[in-house]
């Protein structure tokens, strides 16, 4: 049993009168829609419907991770740009929750104000449910530094009839400059050991608030997209078939979809089969969940369309293969398999399908995924359906109860190994693993097998014990793949917001999250949502989608990855409260796959701003266009092959040489190399300064330093030709001459309104070494320690081609060896890179020796096991 299931025992026996007082954590998404502004008389809900939206802005309220004095984060108001006469605070609850008080709570908070005059007299007002409110005026805030208040409610003049135990808000009226800028952290109710928190909140009371506000959240979703025609008209009818409104034209909008003659076309759509699906099981007769709010008409019709959109892709010889044989894509693949198990499922119960035999054709996978290339000599491609060159059939007929039987197996196998040698190929992606996750979603809810569903349940909280290691706020850091964007939240951002009780979105990519029952557990939660907290640390996880390298390649796969391998990636990055660095690192003889090089994110993104990250990047080349690729309208884009190796805040990459790929034989093999090679810097910073060949920059508490390594050939040439060297070392070095040359002052240029580095040769490799204010107070002193680290460039046998050593900043920073001119493996500290990591997991927080399937997950007093093994301890039980 998880641990989750025991925590939310105590949740139940909690008193309604507060949280015991423990570690505060705050959300940022949560945070800055509980503040706004208001004029005298104006409710703190009048603009309520506003802040709930999942794209909401706030305009005069931010979270601000460098100056905080309780957890991850602050609110600051812009009073100046709201209006200094403004009344501005914060609400109870945005989902209708109240503050039960009594006179014996306090309510304490840290406040500052900065200026351009002092901050006069502030009146704190708690107002209930009534609208009725107790007051105390204080005589000013703190000015420049922050204040610690702590206000005794017994000290609050309350009108007659105000009631201390339904407080729904609480205001304040302060004298402020014009210009003021006000922090607020730590607000929070305390008494006698116990607390409620506002801003700042014990593990326990953000649980019980998720599960408790789930229903409101769910409902707002759903009103929203019911109100739009955004994205799809499927998520409207569904939408209005959960409220269980306009039925009759939800119907008729489903039955006029339905018969559309392109309904059976993008047979690999991603977005149709899952939807078919989820609308069956949740509005059929058949459904558990609200059945007959399909009329039978469309209930008839959706099941013809499913028939017709899965059963010759629902080839029951492809479930007996490797679960790591990915169709067309990753999420391409789920998507198929995961159809196929719960259209199994569905047509299984119908009288009319359930006897029916699908073909089995036993052709291979990736049935109409794209066009077919030759089959052979006298092979009629007509005949084929789509599919492979494979004959895998057994002669044998399967109806949807074999196949089922079939697919859960599969799937079981599939979240198991996933767990043993880690995930995804398109791990991290900005678009692709919201797909991904939606499949995954579907097995969960619909696979209707008790046994895979807390597999994939398990998995999903392993999942996001993932990605809580190296994202801050929301953001995610580390090596990320398919990754089209040099920075930004990714698309899973809204999952986790979600999960952690923000606001649910109903639109077309996140309408499933509104109708599964998954909650984090409370050792995900917490360590999602206490960075600071989890202080410095290295997370190493194993990749995956190395080629398995056989040749010829089975048939059947010519438009399949074959990724059974224990691929020889390692994952990296180096967390902390103000940044998070990471990048992947690879063998050199590792045979990738078609997707395991595309777009990968190598970089580091920092608390204060999502706007503020440096992320190698592609360049366009000047003056024509790329064979294999679009050109970028931005001029850079995140096409690029990586040589890597890390060292907890130092980076070195650089543009690969050589690397090798093997593609499925109806994929297109494109070209890889010859690109110009960029860092991506932007323009977010506090602070730029370029010195000796390095490019500094610092935003919040967090520093980089950014230097492109290249030789100075004209200095060697010119300190060749005066020595004299013989002819026959003008074109080698010689073991007379220096070891070392020397390194360019000013390797780069800027491009793009000075927000990429331009590096003069392409593959030059890159330094990119992190910092905090915690270990250097100011810019300066982080450029002098930088300026101060021991770094050579070292000659082989042809001049051009050198091998870099760098020793990073700190006592304990060990050095680093990479060679730029050849494959030779890095080494950190005299030690190879070890490719192949023992473990699959590996942070403080999170564990698991390579293939055992055994994770744990610890953070302070929560923790959380899980089996993943052949014999799992739960299935024993």
């Amino acid at each position: 049993m998880k641990k989750s299931i025991q925590f939310m025992m105590a949740v139940l026996f909690c008193s309604a009168g507060g949280y015991a007082e423990e570690a505060l954590l705050d959300f940022w998404d949560e945070a800055p829609r509980l503040f706004t502004v208001a004029n005298e008389g104006q409710s703190l809900y009048h603009d309520l419907d506003r802040r709930l939206a999942t794209n909401y802005k706030p305009a005069f309220f931010q979270v601000d991770h460098a100056d905080k004095r309780v957890g991850d984060l602050s609110v600051m108001y812009d009073a100046g740009k709201a209006g200094s006469a403004k009344t501005f605070g914060f609400v109870s609850s945005l989902w209708g929750g109240v503050w039960e008080l009594d006179d014996q709570f306090s309510l304490n908070l840290h406040v500052k104000v900065k200026g351009s005059a002092p901050a006069g007299a502030c009146t704190v007002a708690l107002v209930d449910q009534a609208g009725k409110q107790a007051m105390k005026t204080i005589a000013a805030l703190g000015q420049d530094d922050w204040q610690e208040l702590r206000l005794s409610l017994a000290e609050f003049k309350a009108e007659d009839g105000f009631d201390f135990s339904n407080v729904t808000a609480c205001r304040f009226r302060a004298v402020l400059p014009k210009d003021a800028l006000v922090w607020l952290d730590g607000i929070r109710f305390a008494k006698q050991g116990t607390v409620i928190g506002v801003t700042d909140k014990p593990l326990e009371q953000r649980m019980a608030e998720e599960r408790k506000t789930r229903s409101a959240r769910i409902l707002d979703a759903h009103e929203r997209a019911a109100k739009t025609k955004w994205g799809s008209p499927y998520v409207n009818y569904f939408t209005k078939l959960y409220l269980g409104r306009d039925l009759e034209e939800a119907n008729a909008g489903l039955l006029e979809e339905l018969q559309k003659p392109d309904v059976l076309d993008d047979p690999w759509s991603l977005f149709l089969n899952p939807m078919l699906c989820r609308l069956y099981l949740n509005f059929s007769s058949k459904s558990d969940i609200f059945p007959g709010r399909l009329t039978p008409e469309v209930e008839k019709k959706l099941l013809e369309v499913l028939w017709e959109r899965t059963y010759s892709k629902n080839d029951i010889h492809w479930a007996r293969q490797s679960t790591w044989w990915l169709d067309g894509s990753e999420n391409h693949d789920i998507n198929a398999k995961a159809c196929n198990l719960v259209s199994s499922r569905i047509f299984m119960n119908e009288p009319d399908y359930k006897d029916r035999i699908y073909p089995d054709y036993g052709f291979g996978g990736a049935y109409h995924y794209g066009g077919n290339g030759y089959y052979g000599k006298d092979v009629d491609g007509s005949t084929r359906d789509g599919g492979g060159r494979a004959n895998l059939k057994d002669g044998k007929e399967y109806n949807a109860a074999d196949h089922y039987e079939a697919w859960l197996a599969f799937l079981k196998e599939y979240f198991q190994e996933r767990a043993k040698r880690g995930f995804f190929v398109e791990r991290a992606a900005d678009g692709y693993m919201h797909h991904t996750l939606n499949f995954v979603d579907l097995v969960y809810t619909c696979s209707g097998d008790e046994e895979l569903k807390q597999i994939v349940g398990n998995f999903f909280d392993l999942v996001w014990a993932d990605w809580a290691q190296e994202s801050i706020s929301g953001l995610r850091g580390g090596m990320k793949g398919r990754h089209n964007y040099e920075g930004g939240y990714a698309s899973i951002t809204e999952y986790m917001r979600y999960y952690l009780g923000g606001p649910g979105n109903g639109t077309i990519w996140y309408y499933y999250t509104l109708v599964n029952d998954y909650q984090l557990p409370p050792v995900v939660m917490k360590t999602a949502l206490d960075r600071q907290g989890l202080g410095c640390f290295e997370y190493k996880s194993r990749g995956v989608g190395e080629e398995e390298n056989v040749w010829p390649r089975p048939l059947g796969t010519e438009r399949t990855l074959l990724c059974d391998t224990e691929s020889r990636f390692l994952k990296y990055s180096y967390v902390t409260p103000d940044y998070v660095l990471g990048a992947q690192m690879e063998h050199p003889a590792a045979v990738h796959s078609h997707l395991s090089l595309t777009k990968r994110w190598h970089g580091m993104i920092f608390a204060q701003s999502p706007k503020s990250r440096i992320v190698t990047v592609g360049l366009n080349v000047e003056g024509k266009d790329e064979p294999g690729y679009v050109k970028s309208k931005k001029g850079y884009d995140m096409h690029l092959n990586y040589r890597s190796v890390q060292s907890q805040s130092v980076l070195i990459t650089q543009q690969a040489r050589r690397i090798f790929q093997m593609n499925p034989d109806w994929f297109p093999a494109g070209i890889m190399y010859d690109r110009g090679m960029g860092v991506f810097v932007g323009d977010d910073w506090d602070e730029l300064v370029e010195r000796e060949g390095w490019v500094f920059v610092r935003k919040g508490n967090a520093y980089a330093a950014i230097k492109p390594i290249l030789w100075d050939e004209a200095y060697e040439k010119a300190k060749k030709d005066k020595a004299g060297g013989a002819d026959t070392q003008q074109y080698f070095n010689s073991s007379k001459e220096d070891a070392t040359v020397k390194i360019k002052a000013g390797a780069y240029s800027w491009i793009c309104d000075r927000k990429v580095i331009r590096l003069e040769d392409q593959f030059s490799p890159v330094i990119i070494e992190a910092g905090r204010k915690a270990d250097h107070p100011t810019m300066e002193e982080f450029i002098a320690d930088i300026l101060d680290n021991p770094i050579a460039l070292y000659k082989t046998v042809v001049p051009g081609y050198n091998v870099l050593v760098y020793t990073g900043c700190g006592e304990d920073a060990e050095e680093i060896v990479f060679n730029a001119g050849t494959m030779e493996m890095p080494t950190v500290g005299g030690e190879y890179i070890d490719y192949s990591y023992p473990m699959t997991f590996d942070s403080p927080y999170l564990k698991s020796e390579y293939k055992s399937g055994l994770i744990e997950m610890q953070y302070g007093d929560e923790k959380l096991d899980l089996d993943f093994s052949d014999q799992p301890w739960w299935k024993i039980w």
